[in-house]
């Protein structure tokens, strides 16, 4: 596996995807190598995954590229039956192990060329590893239908859908986000990066014109985004709490308690973290962007994206729900992720495509 940060840090929505997909497929007694670098991954094993650190050059624009090379030349000398890079930045390098006739993979979680942090050069670089993993991969992946469908008629080639998941846990008890001040049921919810493209300065926004006790979470960081983050801060009233990185037990506790999640982005691939709420029965408020409708249409409340103004009509629509409605759209939710959406279910999908291209590449040697 190559392209993410790495591992045992879970930092991002690639991280997760990586973490839950290579330990099913190692306790199903494949071998798995997730190439990570410092400082978000330490050496050594992770739930049953080897897990190699490369270096890197750490800048906004070279960190990701620089470790991928380094991870693509490293895995000509390694007897893998499979490379599977993720992401379009990553994929730019998947030519490296295809064109020496190791089965390569490349799954595209997102457009992420529609994102502004990106000058000119980069949008350029991140088109052509999109290009590169649908025409030089021996099968490439989106984990959205909507983005297979765009590749397909983009590039003329098969692209495999195969989404992201969550797991179907119980409710933990309410604990540590206490220390947060905060009561179970009370808050709202909303996690990502801080990035502009998931719209935490419209949520901002539009929580200032509803008037409630109830808080609002944000939970994240920002990494090369910092200006964007002290705009935040500077726009949140006394209600709103940033806790800042969070993940595990906190973050599964965050998700159980909250009285509903709301997602604003504007861009999106196949949002792991409205899953992961959806997984907890949580009913969910979100953009209506494609991507996030094409995850909980039909059970989740909408608002135009990119509209403060709708979205405070539906913050206050949502905290004036009987309690009785917002169990009936966590249910939904949850049956929603049960019948499609389970980390399981992805992994038997992966594992299946992998078998069928090393078969195929055995036999046609």
């Amino acid at each position: 596996m190559i392209g993410s940060r790495g591992l045992p840090l879970v930092y991002g929505g690639i991280e997760r995807h990586v973490a839950e997909i290579g330990s099913r497929l190692a306790e199903r007694g494949h071998e798995i190598t997730v190439f990570g670098r410092r400082p978000f991954s330490a050496g050594g094993e992770h739930r049953g995954m080897r897990i190699r650190v490369l270096p890197s050059i750490p800048t906004k624009n070279l960190e990701t590229a620089s470790n991928t090379l380094a991870a693509a030349l490293r895995a000509l000398f390694e007897p893998f039956d499979v490379v599977h890079f993720h992401g379009v930045g990553p994929s730019l390098f998947s030519w490296i192990t295809a064109a020496r006739g190791v089965t390569t993979v490349a799954t595209i979680h997102a457009s992420d060329y529609r994102q502004s942090k990106w000058g000119p050069a980069a949008r350029a670089l991140l088109r052509l590893g999109e290009r590169t993993a649908v025409r030089r991969a021996h099968a490439a992946i989106a984990v959205s239908r909507i983005m297979a469908a765009e590749l397909e008629g983009k590039y003329g080639r098969p692209v495999v859908y195969i989404p992201n998941g969550a797991d179907l846990r119980e409710v933990p008890p309410f604990a540590a986000a206490g220390d947060l001040g905060l009561e179970s049921g009370r808050y709202i919810l909303a996690v990502g990066r801080f990035i502009v493209e998931r719209g935490f300065h419209t949520l901002l926004e539009a929580f200032r014109g509803v008037p409630t006790e109830y808080r609002l979470v944000i939970a994240g960081d920002a990494r090369f985004e910092e200006a964007y983050e002290r705009r935040l801060k500077r726009m949140a009233d006394p209600r709103v709490v940033f806790p800042g990185y969070v993940s595990g037990a906190l973050l599964d506790e965050l998700y159980a308690h909250c009285a509903f999640y709301v997602l604003p982005s504007t861009v999106e691939g196949l949002p792991i973290s409205l899953l992961e709420a959806m997984s907890f029965s949580r009913p969910v408020l979100v953009s209506d962007i494609p991507e996030n409708l094409e995850v909980s249409g039909g059970i989740a409340l909408t608002f135009a994206r990119e509209n403060a103004a709708d979205l405070s009509r539906a913050l206050a629509r949502m905290l004036a729900m009987e309690e009785a409605e917002r169990r009936r759209l966590g249910a939904a939710a949850r049956e929603r992720v049960a019948s499609g959406y389970t980390w399981d279910r992805v992994t038997d999908e992966v594992e299946a495509l992998y078998r069928r291209l090393v078969s195929a590449r055995r036999g046609a040697r």
